[in-house]
């Protein structure tokens, strides 16, 4: 039986739970933006902040399906490889080689998924604060904008009240001498207020469009740095779920190399065509790859879809659960993993 003793192989550090918080933060930061982020415009390719974040939940849920068996997989075809039979061993080397060279794989392809995901959180980061900065220059002449309004808002009552002044300016008695002389002064009189107050009239929806646009942009603007700042922890947070996948890709090539090696040295009590440091290499990597598959099925997916639906409607009922979903994750986290590796 393979019962290999792996804490005297590594260090706290190398298993510890704590490797597995980005993870959680991930999620975390994305209920943060989905409770707080407004559909703000961004630059292409994203479009707004909601359709790029609902794209990159997207990426998070296909880097955290990933498969796991490929671990117990090479285990159990180690330990019938160490079984020696009257033909000899168990498994042939190629078949355990084989196995290894698709843990390592699998292991790869979500270490890249992760990498293109902290490049778009980057890039998010990036677009919101150009956002920001826009905001920030249109709310620097909101004011401007809004005192502009009432100014035109101003000449547009002069204007209206000229208009009506100038309607009621044509005498009620005339002489039929001063008849076509008089109606047609009053005419032009009418024409040139209707003139100006047409005038005012459009400059004062010019202000009112400026004074909205301004005042909407400044809005946006604050609400893109709001989203800037969070977006700088979930560039953080995936980097920290990048270096979970690296760290574990760098023990697969290892036990890679060991197993197409084909050494034996020191073998594992109870298995004598084991190494031991294969056998605890072996061990470690499967629990921390399990780790992290345990850990989305049985808490991040699901908390993840009630965030893409914060995403998608904009409710934020649901914040307060996907907060407590995901402290309710990082205090499973030691759980994980195998007693004598946390």
């Amino acid at each position: 039986m393979w019962t290999p003793n792996v804490t005297e192989a590594t260090s706290a550090t190398e298993v510890s739970p704590e490797l597995l918080k980005p993870l959680v933060a991930v999620v975390a930061t994305l209920g943060k933006l989905g409770a707080t982020a407004r559909d703000v415009p961004l630059a292409k390719p994203w479009g707004s902040l909601r359709a790029g974040l609902l794209n990159f939940s997207s990426g998070v849920r296909e880097a955290m399906r990933h498969r796991h068996g490929e671990a117990t997989r090479l285990r159990r075809t180690l330990s019938a490889a160490a079984q020696p039979t009257a033909e000899g061993p168990g498994v042939p080397k190629a078949t355990a080689v084989a196995i290894a060279c698709e843990w390592l794989k699998a292991v790869a392809s979500v270490e890249a998924a992760w990498a293109k995901l902290k490049v778009e959180a980057a890039g998010l980061k990036d677009a919101c604060e150009v956002a920001a900065a826009a905001g920030a220059a249109a709310g620097a002449t909101a004011e401007a904008t809004v005192g502009h309004l009432m100014g035109a808002v101003a000449l547009e009552t002069e204007a209206r009240g000229g208009f009506l002044r100038a309607t009621h300016l044509l005498p009620m008695t005339l002489e039929p001498t001063e008849v076509v002389e008089v109606v047609a002064a009053h005419d032009a009189r009418v024409a040139e207020a209707q003139s100006g107050l047409q005038e005012a009239s459009k400059a004062t929806e010019e202000a009112a469009a400026a004074a909205v646009a301004a005042v909407t942009a400044r809005e946006r603007g604050r609400q893109a740095a709001v989203a800037h700042e969070l977006l700088g922890d979930l560039v953080v947070a995936c980097d920290g779920a990048y270096h979970y996948y690296c760290h574990l890709q760098r023990r697969v090539k290892d036990i890679e190399a060991m197993v197409a090696a084909g050494h034996s040295p020191e073998a594992t009590q109870g298995d004598p065509g084991i190494p031991k440091g294969l056998a605890e290499a072996v061990a470690v990597a499967e629990a921390l790859w399990g780790a992290s598959a345990c850990l989305a099925q049985e808490h991040l997916l699901g908390t993840l879809r009630v965030v893409r639906g914060l995403l998608s409607t904009g409710d934020t009922t649901e914040a307060t659960a996907v907060a407590q979903r995901c402290q309710d994750a990082t205090t499973a986290l030691p759980g994980l993993l195998p007693k004598g590796l946390s």
